[in-house]
């Protein structure tokens, strides 16, 4: 039986891609696994027997590009692995979708929400989730009188994986930042800060094309070395943000777990879904939610809940989908790889443009 044919987007190895490719890997031989990436020096590339390079999927001949790859290895799922990608590609489902091919994603007005923090915060206290106060720019003097000291400051869009998240701790250092800070997102947000580092979780929810929530795996954080971003001492306090990289305890949390298949139910989310919360008060506090894939789908799969079999399974094969079997009670811990390849190899990945 010829194995399925799957693309994997966007496959560098700090990418989510990349982590989907490992747990698509830990399939064996069920999959004939193509890759794609717009840089030679992406590490899943070299992991894989058919890679390709294509053009940035900002550019009009991505679409292209993709469309011809799927035609050439008669590719049957298609798992974006870059959060520009997931956009794009998104919006040209139907054009997927007629060359036989499922792209195993969101609907569109969910990312498209999920992509604004503003849209998304405003979403959230309507549907009655717990989430920490925010506010747009030009309101940061009253907010954070009224909230205190620190305060987030992060980009409205575009700040996967915590890119540009500063914590500022006086009016002082927020002004010099608005003043003189270099590349300064114009789409600035503010947040009040909620809990502790210690109270800090991301959770996994697979969703059934039918908008039923399929299962949930929670990883309880714990921000040191990769995982932890900024770092703040305010009096005998210390306040800690996270990073992209996620290390901590794989265990079973049944409120959080919970709270995070109500939200992907109420959000009509189809297919992965990632949620980064705290526990405060005894309430789930959900700051972020991301309508993809994960940055911890290697690990989740090595224990067991592998998110893209599944959903290609589901999606592509049909397969009715219940809980899964999967270990918890671990402690993961991350740290950078590296490969080595033949520079023929780099110089040999066939280019496909528009």
């Amino acid at each position: 039986m010829p194995r399925l044919s799957v693309m994997v987007t966007g496959v560098g190895g700090r990418s989510v891609g990349h982590q989907v490719l490992h747990a698509l890997q830990k399939c064996g031989d069920k999959y004939h696994i193509v890759a794609t990436d717009a840089d030679r020096f992406s590490f899943g590339l070299y992991t894989v027997d058919d890679r390709y390079l294509v053009p940035p999927a900002s550019q009009p001949e991505y679409i292209p590009a993709i469309l011809r790859i799927i035609e050439k290895e008669h590719i049957r799922a298609l798992l974006p692995g870059t959060e520009l990608e997931v956009r794009i590609l998104a919006g040209r489902q139907r054009e997927i979708e007629a060359a036989g091919c499922i792209l195993i994603t969101n609907p569109l007005p969910v990312i498209e929400l999920c992509s604004d923090k503003w849209n998304l915060f405003r979403w959230l206290v309507s549907n009655d989730f717990y989430t920490p106060r925010t506010a747009r720019l030009h309101e940061w003097r009253p907010f954070v009188r009224e909230v205190g000291f620190p305060v987030i400051c992060k980009p409205a869009t575009g700040s996967g994986g915590s890119r540009n998240v500063s914590l500022f701790t006086s009016e002082l250092e927020i002004g010099d930042y608005l003043e003189h800070g270099e590349r300064r997102p114009a789409d600035l947000l503010f947040q009040e800060y909620v809990g502790s580092g210690e109270d800090e979780y991301t959770v996994g929810v697979l969703v059934a094309n039918s908008g039923e929530p399929i299962d949930s795996i929670a990883l309880h954080r714990k921000l040191t070395g990769l995982s932890l971003g900024h770092k703040r001492t305010v009096g005998e306090r210390n306040y800690l943000l996270s990073t992209g990289y996620s290390q901590g305890f794989l265990i079973r949390h049944p409120q959080v777990q919970s709270e995070c298949e109500k939200l992907a139910q109420r959000l009509g989310a189809r297919g992965p879904l990632n949620i980064q919360c705290r526990l405060v008060g005894g309430e789930v506090s959900v700051f972020e939610v991301h309508p993809r894939f994960s940055g911890t789908t290697s690990i989740r799969a090595d224990a067991g809940f592998n998110e893209p079999d599944e959903l290609i399974e589901h999606f592509v094969l049909g397969k009715k989908l219940a809980r899964l079997s999967y270990r918890t009670n671990l402690v993961e811990i991350r740290a950078l790889q590296h490969i080595l390849a033949p520079i023929s190899d780099l110089e040999s990945i066939p280019e496909v443009d528009g």
